[in-house]
């Protein structure tokens, strides 16, 4: 695919709501031998991660959006600068109590294409930035 092509796969993941899309579109994006290098150690690194993602941000955040500052794509490769933009409502970060807090955490987003889908996600993310404005 070209570098537009991977561009607007990248673009319209988020625009779905990219972690939080519907999952049973998640393979209009993603490649059957997905891995994620971002997933935590011990943890399933292929779709199941994606699908375990979905549910943490769920039972964590509503109102979740990404919100695209910079997507850079060639042939094989994109790179996302994001910031997703969330309300707090749930337990799910290990003992803090949901605070309904808007908060906003910067990402960079790297993905590896093959065969027009997503084949490979390393991750980085302002997780301390986002515990600071739960007050944690």
């Amino acid at each position: 695919m070209s570098a537009a092509d991977n561009r607007k796969l990248v673009e319209d993941f988020y625009a779905a709501g990219g972690p939080v899309a519907d999952p049973d579109q998640f393979g209009r994006w993603f490649s059957p031998r997905y891995v994620s290098h971002s997933a935590p150690e011990g943890a399933e690194r292929g779709m199941s991660h994606a699908e375990s993602l979905r549910a943490f941000l769920d039972r964590t955040f509503s109102d979740v959006s990404y919100e695209l500052l910079r997507v850079v794509a060639d042939d094989e490769l994109a790179a996302v600068h994001a910031v997703m933009h969330a309300t707090h409502t749930g337990d799910g970060l290990g003992g803090v109590k949901p605070t309904g807090k808007r908060v906003s955490a910067e990402q960079m987003h790297f993905v590896r294409f093959e065969d027009g889908k997503i084949v490979e996600h390393w991750a980085v993310r302002d997780d301390a930035g986002l515990l600071r404005q739960l007050g944690s």
